[in-house]
């Protein structure tokens, strides 16, 4: 290669050697441990199309099951049992920046020239992931908002104020600083209009004892968020379970607090391991996003348990722009300088709110 790097060369470099280092950044970003939320929910992410996530879910029942004599009629109830779940793409966009002329300095060493370029690419992939991390959590600002996507609080929303456990999260919460209520995929929910679309919702009134593992034990008892129980050969051929606790600093040091003034005689349902702590099994993992809960607390409460079955809850991405890297152009203004563009649109959808997990919070 000359040393006199031209643009056109620059170009070609800086697009070969980041189409090529791609899948690997983004596995690196995955790996990231104070990324686990948005590692654990792109890991499961699904392709998908179309102008907006569509998604149907049954929410009444016909009436037409029953016992019956031998020459009873049968019941006729004819129900529109079936609703539409749709949900808007959300699209996030990001980009680095190289300069022909460093990458002239470094004309002849290739080792130079890859680690130059692509550590500007991971400290991307790094800063989109934080970026959507946080989009994964919160909800959009308003009807009009298109920019950010519905992310758990507005699928897993605040409830009744004081209440031990139930399904009274009828609607998503706007993060407008009132928490404006909403119907969350487009569907109406209350006590007496599709109380089945309601998500589960608990208050720990700030009270972090015997109390929360009593509100976290029916929680995942009404839910059926408890692992499946299967022979060390079997599990051994299955993947990772798809439960999570998310949590902050607040909760799972009082946990932990808790877990080692515990003894045998207590019993295993609160547990130490490897430095995790896990409950019925299922791990807590540590968003530092959720330390500023405080700022949220009209989506969110205080202090929150968000509990999240990854199987029924889904990060769809639209297949035609799935973190697309695009081909480095030269910026107006900055003859020398080449712009690598990263983009992906998604939505977060819940194919069922009772079983796609909990909150636990106090109640603003």
């Amino acid at each position: 290669m000359s040393a006199d790097l031209t643009i056109e060369q620059a170009v070609d470099v800086g697009h070969a050697t980041l189409a090529s280092y791609r899948k690997e950044a983004l596995q690196m970003t995955f790996n990231d441990i104070s990324h686990e939320l948005y590692n654990t929910w792109m890991a499961k992410a699904e392709r998908d199309s179309g102008d907006s996530i569509k998604d149907f879910i049954t929410l009444t029942d016909t009436g037409n099951a029953k016992m019956i004599s031998l020459w009873e009629e049968d019941t006729h109830n004819t129900v529109n049992t079936d609703h539409e779940i749709k949900v808007d793409w959300a699209h996030a966009t990001t980009n680095m920046d190289y300069n022909r002329i460093e990458l002239a300095m470094n004309t002849g060493n290739k080792v130079r020239i890859y680690k130059y370029l692509t550590g500007k690419q991971l400290n991307m992939y790094r800063e989109f992931g934080e970026l959507l991390q946080v989009k994964l959590i919160l909800s959009p600002a308003s009807a009009t908002d298109k920019k950010n996507p519905h992310g758990l609080a507005s699928w897993l929303s605040l409830g009744t104020s004081g209440s031990t456990g139930a399904w009274t999260g009828y609607k998503g919460r706007y993060n407008d600083g009132s928490g404006t209520a909403y119907n969350v995929g487009t569907i109406s929910s209350s006590a007496s209009d599709k109380p089945r679309w309601a998500s589960y919702y608990a208050d720990h009134q700030g009270q972090f004892g015997d109390n929360l593992l009593s509100l976290l034990g029916r929680a995942t008892r009404k839910t059926h968020f408890i692992p499946t129980m299967l022979p060390t050969a079997v599990a051994k051929e299955t993947g990772p379970q798809p439960f999570r606790y998310y949590s902050n600093d607040n909760v799972i040091g009082n946990l932990e607090a808790i877990a080692r003034k515990m003894d045998d005689n207590v019993g295993p349902d609160l547990a130490k391991y490897f430095g995790r702590i896990l409950y019925k099994g299922v791990p807590f993992i540590y968003v530092s996003f959720l330390d500023s809960s405080s700022s949220y607390t009209p989506i969110m409460g205080t202090d929150p348990i968000y509990g999240v079955n990854h199987d029924f809850f889904k990060v769809r991405i639209l297949r035609e722009n799935d973190y697309t890297l695009g081909k480095p152009t030269p910026r107006d203004g900055s003859h020398n300088i080449l712009t690598v563009p990263l983009d992906v649109s998604l939505a977060i959808t819940a194919t069922t709110r009772q079983r796609a997990g909990f909150l636990i919070s106090q109640h603003a």
